[in-house]
Order: C-alpha cells, then sequence, then structure tokens
C-alpha cells in the first residue's frame, strides 16, 4: 500500500495487555496503541531513575525473550528523528541482547515532568530501585519541577512520611553509599545511622553493624547506646570501661580474622578487661586429629 510506513506496525492494544500495564504502576492512556519500532532508532533516558542493571538477572531476560518475545510493550516519546525510553529499558536492553531488531512499544506525548514521573512509578512498582536510586529519583522530582513532597506522595500513592524518609537517605555520608547500593545496608539501617549527624560516627558504627551482621532493630539499639555515651562520656565511667569501644571491636575481628587464616580453624578472642587487654583465645577443633595438628603448628 502506497505511503505506508514499513518500520513499524500498529496493533490495538487488548484488554488483558492494558490490565498487565495497569498492574505495572503504569496507567493506560484511552487510544493507547503497540507498535514494533527499531531496536537502534530507541535511546535511554537519561534520566532513568535506575542506574544499575544487574547483568546475570539481564541475561535471564534476554533468554526468556529469546524464547518468548517481548510479553510487555516498553513506553517511548518521540525524541528528535528518534525515540527515548519512557519505561522499560531493562527490556530494551535485553533484546538486544537477545539479539531482536524490533521491539513492541507504546508512544506517548509527555513533558519531561511526566517521563520522570513514569520512570519512577514504574521502577517503583516493579521494586527495581534500589534505596538511593529511589531517593535521587525522588528528590530530583521534587527539586526539578518544584513539586511538594505531598503531591508527589499523591502521584505515587505513598504516605508523604515515606517520601521525607527516603529522600532523607541522600545526606547520609558518601563513603556509605555504596554499602547502600551493593545490600550491605538496608534502608532500614541507613535511616537509623542517619541519627548520627558525625559522618566520621557514622562509618564507624556501619563498620561494626556491618561486621556484626545486626538487623535493623540490633542496629537502632546499638545507635541509641552510642548516641548515650557520646552524650555522657564522665558518666557511668565503671560500665564504659568493661564496654569494648567500635575500633576496640574492629581489631579484634581482625584478629580473629588474622589467626583462624593462620590456625585454620575458627579463633574467639574473649576480652575480659579492654583497658589492660587481659581476656583469652578460644580455638575450635573437630577432633582429636585437628588438636593434634593444632598442637604441632603452635609448638613450631
Amino acid at each position: 500500500m502506497a505511503g505506508r510506513n514499513t518500520t513499524k506496525t500498529t496493533k490495538g492494544l487488548g484488554k488483558g495487555l492494558g490490565a498487565l500495564l495497569s498492574t505495572e504502576g503504569i496507567p493506560e492512556n484511552k487510544g493507547d496503541s503497540v507498535v514494533e519500532l527499531k531496536i537502534n532508532d530507541i535511546s535511554p533516558n537519561d534520566g532513568q531513575p535506575r542506574k544499575n542493571f544487574d547483568e546475570t538477572a539481564l541475561q535471564e531476560l534476554s533468554d526468556s525473550i529469546k524464547e518468548n518475545g517481548v510479553i510487555q510493550p516498553i513506553i517511548v516519546q518521540k525524541s528528535g528523528s528518534g525515540y527515548r525510553i519512557v519505561a522499560g529499558e531493562r527490556r530494551w536492553r535485553a533484546s538486544r541482547m537477545a539479539g531482536l531488531k524490533v521491539i513492541p512499544a507504546i508512544v506517548r506525548e509527555l513533558t519531561d515532568q511526566q517521563t520522570m514521573e513514569q520512570a519512577l512509578i514504574e521502577n517503583l512498582q516493579r521494586e527495581d530501585l534500589n534505596p538511593l536510586e529511589e531517593a535521587y529519583a525522588m528528590q530530583n522530582l521534587l527539586k526539578s519541577h518544584k513539586m511538594s513532597q505531598e503531591q508527589l506522595a499523591k502521584k505515587l500513592g505513598k504516605p508523604r512520611a515515606t517520601i521525607a524518609n527516603t529522600v532523607r537517605l541522600i545526606n547520609i555520608d558518601e563513603s556509605l553509599q555504596d554499602f547502600i547500593r551493593n545490600g550491605d545496608l538496608s534502608a532500614g539501617h541507613a535511616k537509623a545511622l542517619l541519627a548520627l549527624k558525625d559522618p566520621e560516627d557514622q562509618r564507624k558504627v556501619a563498620d561494626i553493624i556491618i561486621t556484626k551482621d545486626y538487623n535493623v532493630r540490633q542496629t537502632e539499639d546499638y545507635i541509641r547506646s552510642y548516641i548515650w555515651q557520646l552524650e555522657n562520656p564522665s558518666a557511668n565511667e565503671k560500665k564504659a570501661k568493661k564496654e569494648l569501644s567500635p575500633a576496640f571491636e574492629l581489631s579484634q575481628k581482625e584478629v580473629e580474622t588474622k589467626l583462624k587464616k593462620s590456625l585454620g580453624s575458627r579463633v574467639k578472642l574473649k576480652v575480659s578487661d579492654s583497658e589492660t587487654g587481659k581476656g583469652k583465645i578460644v580455638i575450635d577443633y573437630k577432633n582429636y586429629e585437628d588438636l593434634d595438628r593444632l598442637i604441632e603448628l603452635l609448638s613450631e
């Protein structure tokens, strides 16, 4: 047919697909239609909240796409002579890995603010963002588009307090942000650490809670005790002497790790007096043969 555009094919948006889009947090627009766009005509969104893409999960999605195709279309907007992704960058990346030349998409006319909102909503609904990505994306919307926390809360369907607490995470010391991105510290841990105003205290306590594998409740208790000691340096001096300082606990862990590597057995330091360093070393052994091995090592 004369004048027909062969680079994309229009299809009607079925009821089942519309429901799927709605459950992902991206509202269905009246008149939405799915088209097939050339993958190379599409570029990622620089304002995409999600910055980290797990390569293993991406490969698994790519393998699934090779087998089943792209079930849910991505959402794009016109950008120059091509298109920019609004939602679905992970599907787009996986489709490229799978060798697809075209991908199903919905083209929408959106303002920059609407683009950011829909990208954030999709990622939040999918739980694809780490806590810091959420925090920076929300802060970007609040500042760039002069939105209030109440307005953003309404758009995202979250309580205003959740928005406020999430955005606070960007105030945590930069040296700890990678721990949050990597999952070593959860959002709950990070929010508890914000009770410490000094970045040095944040770093010191973060090392302790990671080393001891504290859960959020234990972290909150430890931080309350830590703040009390900061505010009452001379109070209950006898008790303070008996308690191990965070720095001492870290050095104790390092010694235990070195001895474990050297002896090939689990080693535990039990310090009875942190002032003098008095205490004992407990070495585990499995059986008499293992005991003989340790005696020989220690004799040397």
